[in-house]
């Protein structure tokens, strides 16, 4: 995990000297409400790095774990937008690429592994103010997933049947209602 937030702090290094022409505001920070419904806790950044071109890092981590349910995952999204009408303004569509390491399930069937894919967004943001503005996302991607399926409940002194499965998945890659603030 942390040779991934490394490689997004050093491509956000990398953004803020490229070359662009003269507009306020060019970076932005962001945290997505429908997430924090969930008990996951969302935090983004984008750059624009031409007029309609932006380029933004997410990270998402649910801590949710117990004997019961079992929310536990942690993801990385690094992607692009292209604004119809300008950077964070209007319309747009977006490509990202995804890592998600997960342990999920109930009290019956445990899901541990991980999640490698590619998804496309399309999605509108409002200005609320000269620093505010309000995105509303959705997105559908492609995963390749491998994980462990097993038995919870089973005891000691038994045996356990331990499953690994290796698949293509179709998934959301976005659903989001992001309050964003402008630098």
């Amino acid at each position: 995990m942390r040779k991934y937030v490394i490689t997004v702090i050093l491509l956000l290094a990398a953004l803020w000297g490229v070359h662009r022409s003269a507009a306020a505001q060019i970076f932005a920070v962001r945290a997505d409400a429908l997430a924090a419904l969930t008990g996951t806790l969302h935090l983004g950044a984008e750059v624009s790095v031409a007029d309609r071109w932006s380029v933004e890092a997410s990270g998402y981590w649910n801590p949710i774990n117990t004997s019961d349910l079992s929310m536990n995952f942690h993801a990385v999204q690094l992607g692009s937008r292209y604004w119809f009408y300008e950077s964070f303004v209007g319309h747009f569509v977006g490509g990202q690429l995804s890592y998600v390491g997960y342990d999920l399930g109930s009290r019956t069937k445990r899901y541990d592994g991980r999640a490698y894919g590619i998804g496309f967004s399309y999605g509108h943001a409002w200005i609320l103010s000269k620093r505010w503005f309000v995105t509303l996302e959705a997105g559908l991607g492609v995963y390749y997933t491998k994980d462990v399926r097993r038995d919870p409940t089973v005891g000691d002194w038994d045996d356990e049947y331990i499953y690994h499965y290796r698949r293509w998945t179709l998934a959301p890659s976005r659903l989001e209602l992001s309050f964003s603030y402008l630098f």
